[in-house]
């Protein structure tokens, strides 16, 4: 393997962005590929144009282990514009419907936020990337402004965990509220369904992400359109999450110089449960399902899917996606 240690430790982990309100989470994904020059960049998650926040984007071979930490929850801050519905649900599109709007609409929301808890279903946005017939919902929108079946068709379950107000505005008629919820969510359509829940519209003004289960905003770097290639540069370098820190609840295994040729070409290797390089874990339990997996003096990884055979006392190591 001919990689130097420093293209391993810049181009290989996790990166956690605040994304500045205007800019497409691909823009976000295209700045950071200019700045490292490098073609493998990911981002976990979309995050609308006009929404800020957390946007966690993987680097290198990091981007083959989206599938494993995607999962997670999520939390936004969302402020919800009452009396007037768009197309979009969001301020960028076409006003499609007005109502007047109660003056106690923040009692009223409060006494419906138990509705919208726990598993609910949902209709997402007809401007949404959910594909139709193989093609994003937001193409046919912009191409003709409709989509080739209802929407209802793709009603969803999703689960949310917890929605709170934060804080409401008479004179604005808008409300703010924060909600912790599962993969799938669409906040434009919570903040749609709680309008009418009460009687009138209303369409998502603000949105920021907060939390994307394990990380927080707060330990984010801010990306704005106009940033400077090499500033980027030096904020990714200083905050670059490491792979095996990406999901912390794997172990890692590093294996003799020996197995080199053999875990490089992603063949399968068996080694006693009593070998000393396993990890305490594998010591104590059998239920070991994947593990990070390395060679000693060699910059070569793979994530790898753990077996146990019981009628040899083994762990089968099947490696799977290489990160480096």
């Amino acid at each position: 393997m001919n990689i130097k240690q420093s293209e391993v430790s810049n181009y290989c982990g996790l990166i956690l962005v605040d994304k500045a309100a205007g800019m497409t989470s691909h823009k976000i994904v295209s700045l950071v590929r200019k700045a490292l020059n490098i073609d493998k960049v990911g981002h976990l998650g979309t995050l609308d144009p006009f929404a800020t926040g957390l946007l966690p984007v993987l680097i290198g071979g990091a981007t083959r282990l989206s599938d494993e930490i995607m999962d997670g929850k999520k939390q936004y801050l969302f402020t919800i514009k009452l009396g007037k519905e768009t197309d979009t649900l969001d301020a960028s599109g076409r006003i499609v419907e007005e109502k007047n709007v109660p003056q106690n609409f923040a009692e009223l929301i409060e006494a419906k936020l138990n509705l919208f808890q726990g598993e609910i279903e949902q209709i997402p946005p007809v401007y949404s990337a959910l594909k139709m017939n193989g093609k994003p919902l937001y193409e046919y929108m912009r191409a003709s402004g409709s989509i080739p079946n209802p929407i209802e068709t793709k009603k969803r379950k999703i689960f949310i965990e917890k929605l709170e107000i934060v804080n409401s505005n008479l004179s604005e008629e808008s409300i703010s509220l924060r909600v912790l919820c599962g993969k799938g969510t669409y906040v434009r359509s919570l903040a749609r369904d709680l309008a009418k829940a009460i009687g009138t519209v209303g369409y998502c003004s603000q949105l920021r992400r907060e939390f994307v289960e394990p990380w927080h905003v707060e330990n984010a770097i801010y990306v704005s359109a106009d940033i400077d290639k090499q500033e980027l540069k030096n904020k990714i370098d200083s905050n670059l999450i490491p792979v095996i820190k990406i999901l912390p609840k794997i172990p890692e295994i590093e294996l003799d110089e020996n197995f080199l040729k053999q875990i490089s070409s992603g063949n399968i290797v068996l080694l006693d449960r009593s070998n000393s390089i396993l990890p305490e874990q594998f010591l104590q339990q059998k239920q070991i399902t994947s593990a990070f997996v390395k060679v000693k003096n060699f910059e070569i990884m793979f994530y790898s899917e753990i077996k146990f055979i019981a009628e040899t006392n083994q762990f089968k190591i099947m490696p799977k996606k290489k990160m480096y």
